[in-house]
């Protein structure tokens, strides 16, 4: 099989990076419900402590078992430290998003990262957008409008803007990423920007935190082991297919977001944010075939997220 005139690519390949990405997805959303039980009593800063003290457990042996010492070394310490602050900030505001709005809703205001990623690029990044693209933008912002539902009491209540805080900060992760996927090795990046997070978020969490009590203590845990599984799920799937052909596996997030909104919280997904989310996944996939790229095989990508 071919694609976009490209090198063929072996089934057997893209099924891996196929299903690694629903099963990275998956972990993202199971990790946001996480953290969205766990904010009746932890702040989004605590719950980014205990996240990244949990996932560096699992991931520090995998990589120690798996890769030379070498795997922690990078001359590109500055380009890592931008990244884990700003990165943190997206996943403190994800998490806080989540924690005032229903899964489904919050979920699909994270997709204007992409869009977020097409109209900074060339303040950014100095990348030249057409006008298709400049046109899908506008027309997905416009479906963001639909699920937020701007009114005049947006600022007394501001949980879809804290939701686009956090697309916001994805969508600059995203270009920082795309620096630094070109020198260092995925799981290098990983592990920075997530000690990053640690060390950020201890001083507030030692000195006012608090200890995970037993009822919420497997929540806690659970935020940290899904954030480890779809790290390195992630990380494997860009082994076997550009990110370009994998993106739109991302979006069964919104399957999942509702189902389990409604099994934990019993949240009903309105049709403005249906109709809104349309849109946007409508106006990110013509971002993406506008922008190209080809599929192959051994193809190593940086994981296109704050988390």
């Amino acid at each position: 099989m071919s694609t976009g005139g490209g090198p063929p690519v072996p089934q057997k390949g893209m099924l891996k990076g196929v299903l690694l990405t629903l099963l990275a997805t998956l972990c993202i959303v199971l990790m946001n419900a996480c953290a969205k039980m766990s904010s009746a009593v932890h702040s989004p800063v605590e719950m980014i402590f205990y996240r990244g003290v949990v996932a560096l457990c699992l991931l520090v042996p995998y990589m120690l078992t798996t890769h030379p010492l070498s795997i922690f070394k990078t001359r590109r310490i500055g380009a890592h430290l931008y990244r884990s602050a700003v990165g943190n900030i997206g996943v403190g505001l994800v998490f806080w998003a989540y924690a005032l709005m229903p899964m489904a809703n919050t979920t699909a205001l994270l997709f204007a990262a992409p869009l977020f990623v097409t109209a900074l690029s060339p303040l950014l990044l100095k990348e030249h957008v057409d006008a298709g693209r400049w046109i899908a933008v506008i027309v997905g912002f416009g479906g963001i409008l639909l699920i937020a539902r701007p009114s005049a009491g947006l600022l007394a209540d501001p949980a879809s803007l804290v939701g686009l805080g956090g697309a916001l900060c994805m969508a600059l992760v995203d270009m920082a990423l795309r620096n630094l996927g070109s020198s260092e090795n995925p799981l290098t990046t990983v592990f920075y920007f997530i000690l990053g997070g640690v060390i950020l978020s201890a001083p507030y969490t030692l000195i006012y935190g608090h200890l995970p009590e037993g009822r919420l203590l497997p929540w806690i845990l659970g935020i940290g082991v899904f954030t480890a599984i779809q790290q390195l799920a992630k990380t494997a799937a860009f082994r076997y297919c550009e990110a370009s052909f994998l993106a739109p596996y991302t979006y069964t997030s919104m399957v999942w977001a509702p189902l389990i909104g409604w099994l934990l919280w019993r949240e009903i997904i309105t049709l403005p944010v249906i109709l809104g989310t349309g849109v946007v996944v409508a106006s990110n996939l013509f971002i993406l075939r506008r922008a190209g790229g080809n599929v192959c095989e051994s193809f190593p990508q940086v994981p296109k997220s704050p988390y």
